[in-house]
């Protein structure tokens, strides 16, 4: 499915194009999707897939933007070639013409090897490319500024003014909304989402009658919604297949809120007014190997989100974390003195749960210097962080750990949603 070339038509099947600004909540629809038994397909990660493993549009990308965009196993920078043209609209344009009919060689390739009978196609350039022309309707997600941002910095760990340039970076929400057939508002709680998402879902057209690659009108609203036929119908196809039981597929659902803890401890977002201590905390917990500048700390302070746990005023545990695609990291963590591990410690880690499971994350990985302290360990294995091996692990979740474990690591693995197949 090139740029010239007709759209495929793919008899019997129903195909979502689902688009939306930056943190509008199209994961939150797209897990949605899956449990209903759609195929899901991210069109955003393929273009990751396809940075990390062709060979031919690795070097094609360093030709056209620099041999510095690609990394010394091959795979492509992407946050370099972000820099390269997030402010050089030709340069982009380049790039997607590039890319872009590969991204719709996969996603035929996927649609036409699939059993289910309704695709939900999520990308966020979605109505600027081809990739349209093979939806029967388009949804379009949205929440207001102040939402985007929030999760921004939630999710994402974002510093408010570099995830207020990444929103205003976008085109207006407006421009999509006015293409969409679905418009699904995701200011409010998740079941509002769900219950906007179940009439849109039980309303779609009847795969079984979709041949034309016309867009399809959404069906009359005063009609008696129609459900759809066939192998959705089915209970088992509409929830995720059973996973065989690993080490870390053992670990109880996820946290929805803190145990009880003292009146006087406090977990919260680290501030930049937090860097002496947190210094002088690092300082304490490593007796003085890890030597950070408050320059350094600033930084990193713009680039993921730290949680603090502190006792009254005395700050005794920080950890770094942030979220993409649905899986959430953990790369750095300090606590002293050892024994608050079981008190501070805990109640960080309970908190980043937390923050995962409201924001659809399906794993947690913690990545464990090879000599961390047995406290640590401990901490980590209470809280129900175990291994799983990498094997076994859903492809998106192998390249998150492969993108960003540090040298000198181990990962466990904190199982929240199991979205594996078979």
């Amino acid at each position: 499915m090139s740029d010239n070339a007709e759209p495929t038509t793919y008899a019997g099947k129903v195909i979502v194009g689902l688009t939306g600004n930056i943190a509008t909540g199209k994961s939150a629809v797209m897990k949605l999707a899956h449990y209903h038994g759609a195929l899901t397909i991210d069109a955003d990660k393929i273009v990751h897939t396809l940075m990390d493993t062709d060979t031919t549009m690795q070097a094609a990308i360093a030709v056209a933007f620099g041999s510095d965009v690609r990394l010394a196993d091959g795979r492509i920078d992407r946050k370099k070639l972000s820099d390269v043209v997030f402010n050089d609209p030709a340069a982009l344009q380049d790039l997607e013409a590039m890319v872009h009919p590969a991204v719709g060689k996969e996603v035929d390739a996927q649609i036409l090897a699939s059993e289910q009978s309704v695709i939900f196609l999520e990308a966020i350039k979605l109505l600027e490319g081809n990739l349209r022309d093979i939806c029967h309707q388009i949804w379009v997600t949205r929440c207001s500024p102040q939402r985007q941002l929030e999760r921004l910095r939630v999710c994402r760990g974002m510093e408010t003014e570099v995830a207020a340039v990444r929103i205003k970076s976008q085109a207006p929400q407006e421009e999509k909304v006015a293409q969409s057939d679905v418009l699904i508002d995701t200011n409010g709680l998740m079941k509002d989402t769900e219950a906007q998402f179940k009439i849109a879902w039980v309303r779609l057209p009847d795969p079984a009658t979709a041949t034309s690659m016309d867009r399809l009108p959404l069906p009359d609203e005063s009609a008696p919604a129609k459900p759809l036929t066939g192998r959705l119908n089915s209970p088992k196809a509409a929830s995720p297949k059973a996973t065989p039981q690993k080490s870390a597929s053992e670990a109880p659902p996820p946290r929805l809120e803190p145990s009880d803890r003292p009146d006087d401890l406090q977990v919260r977002r680290a501030r930049p007014s937090d860097i002496p201590s947190i210094l002088l905390l690092i300082q304490k917990a490593t007796d003085g190997k890890v030597k950070l500048k408050r320059a350094e700390l600033l930084m990193a302070l713009s680039e993921r989100g730290y949680f603090i746990g502190q006792v009254g005023a005395e700050i005794s545990a920080v950890i770094g974390y942030n979220i993409d695609s649905q899986v959430a990291r953990i790369d750095e963590f300090y606590i002293h003195p050892p024994e608050m591990a079981a008190q501070t410690g805990k109640a960080v880690l309970e908190d980043i749960e937390i923050s995962a499971t409201s924001h659809m994350g399906q794993i947690i990985v913690a990545f464990l210097p090879e000599d961390a302290p047995a406290t640590i360990r401990e901490l980590f294995a209470a809280e129900h962080y175990a291994p799983m091996p990498f094997d076994e692990m859903a492809r998106g979740w192998q390249l998150a750990i492969e993108e960003s474990q540090p040298e000198g690591t181990d990962y466990l693995v904190r199982l929240l949603r199991d979205t594996r197949a078979g």
